[in-house]
């Protein structure tokens, strides 16, 4: 098999909890970087929500490595 087929296989498996957790975590993350752009906080607010951001990235980093290292589900059709 290709290894981008491979590692497509294991990303994107959305029956997984796993793989629902690492995109919101992620996408959190990355809203919360656009807010802070936009919006331009003060100091305080900016470094929170900036901690926060970052956390979720961590998190959703290593769910993704999760899911990355759990193989995907096998479908056996007997069809």
């Amino acid at each position: 098999m290709n290894f981008f087929t491979d590692a497509w296989r294991r990303l994107w498996q959305p029956r997984k909890p796993l793989f629902w957790l690492a995109f919101g975590f992620n996408a959190l993350a990355s809203f919360m970087s656009f807010f802070i752009q936009t919006r331009q906080p003060p100091t305080g607010i900016a470094l929170l929500v900036g901690l926060l951001a970052l956390t979720n990235s961590l998190i959703g980093a290593w769910l993704t490595w999760r899911l990355w290292n759990d193989p995907p589900e096998t479908r056996d059709d007997p069809s």
